[in-house]
């Protein structure tokens, strides 16, 4: 008899990043649901406290069962280290075919994008179900970023595993509806009927409980300073973050204002650069934070950001908005207004929206709330309202639960 559900990930626990957190709390929602779950994933070593030695291949983790394989660890910042890790992890996941095809469920991520094609198989040889979770459309997304060559062996590798998937695959889920949109315009999924809407959620809502904040830095910057603006998440390709800097030249060595950004990202260098060539006393750049340090900047922070580069509307969904509004955190959103983020935070009145490139309207949006504490708290409030009514991970865990069970 064929068990419920495997998740097959390339990121899972311990790893810290939302691409390993998302599947481990979706794993144990469906768990305390009533299904069984398993999982295969790739053995941690990128996003994980570098003393832990107790990890292990096979791991019964709150009652889920992991299977873990290893793969190479090359710089995942050039091209050939990108194509190896995929390539390895791909070959160590066939591995486990014969355990995949004992489930009836197959849960698996677009990233990496080469992965998707286990089940596909798998579904043709077992009837095995396939569920594709998408959270960057390929190979548009890699086209877009001019990551791959149109045409070339990566491209028409891509093409011919998404054509599968998305064809063959029983249900589809989509971060956001502008994805959906895309996907259905451009033709890519064959029927309308099996694309669910589905977005992610903030992980450590826990943390927000109390005010308190640990870190003795982030303290300091609270007291010394009276607004505090945050940008955190992802500052890649994807992300616009040009009108985000040349509008804190504008705050330059004020005393009141204070920016903070913590992430990853191919353009992160490119801010610490910005601020330290420009001078900017009052702006800092950390890396990626987690648990309790970034719980904590968020508690110290007024307001929040998140930005889209100009035509990648539909490709991806910054997953991060969903912590701000988990903390009740006026947000402004740089991007077309057509998204659902920015749809969201205008319909709740949580926030401004405003386009890229748009410094001057940047600017206003952060003197609004600066100088107006009462609508700062009003649209917080509205913002924690936001994420009980359409972000939080109990909903949207339900939702995954009724794609499975149907």
């Amino acid at each position: 008899m064929k068990r419920d559900v495997v998740i097959l990930c390339q990121y899972f626990y311990p790893e810290y990043v939302s691409s390993a957190t998302l599947p481990t709390e979706l794993a144990i929602g469906l768990l305390d649901k009533g299904l069984e779950v398993s999982v295969v994933a790739g053995f941690p070593k990128e996003y994980i406290d570098g003393n832990r030695k107790d990890i292990l291949l096979k791991e019964n983790f709150k009652g889920v069962d992991i299977r873990r394989v290893k793969y190479t660890n090359q710089n995942n910042k050039t091209k050939l280290g990108r194509l190896l890790n995929f390539f390895t992890l791909f070959v160590s996941m066939l591995s486990k075919v014969n355990y995949l095809r004992k489930f009836n469920s197959i849960i698996v991520y677009s990233n990496p994008p080469i992965l998707p094609i286990i089940p596909y198989y798998l579904k043709k040889l077992f009837k095995t179900r396939l569920i594709f979770v998408v959270f960057d459309i390929y190979p548009d997304s890699a086209l877009k970023l001019n990551a791959i060559k149109p045409n070339g062996s990566i491209h028409k590798v891509m093409k011919f595993i998404n054509n599968r998937v998305y064809k063959n695959a029983d249900k589809i889920v989509l971060l956001g509806n502008e994805m959906k949109e895309y996907v259905i315009t451009n033709k890519i999924a064959s029927k309308e009927v099996n694309l669910h809407v589905i977005p992610n959620w903030y992980s450590n809502e826990t943390l927000l409980v109390t005010d308190e904040v640990m870190n003795d830095e982030f303290l300091m910057i609270r007291k010394e300073y009276r607004f505090i603006v945050l940008y955190s998440g992802n500052m890649g390709s994807f992300q616009d973050m040009e009108t985000i800097l040349r509008g804190i030249l504008h705050y330059k060595d004020q005393k009141e204002v204070f920016f903070i950004f913590c992430g990853h990202g191919n353009k992160l260098p490119d801010v610490k650069e910005f601020i330290q060539e420009n001078h900017i006393t009052n702006a800092k750049a950390y890396d990626f934070l987690v648990g309790t340090e970034y719980a904590d900047v968020l508690k110290i922070s007024d307001i929040c950001l998140v930005s889209l580069e100009k035509g990648v509307e539909g490709l991806g969904v910054p997953s991060k908005t969903y912590g701000y509004f988990a903390a009740g955190k006026p947000t402004i959103a740089i991007m077309k207004s057509t998204t659902d983020i920015a749809k969201s935070i205008l319909l709740a009145e949580c926030g401004s929206n405003i386009m890229q490139g748009d410094v001057e309207g940047f600017i206003h949006a952060v003197d609004y709330y600066r100088n107006n504490p009462d609508i700062r708290e009003k649209h917080s409030i509205n913002a924690r309202e936001l994420y009980r009514e359409q972000y939080n991970k109990a909903k949207n865990i339900d939702k995954y639960y009724e794609i499975i069970i149907k």
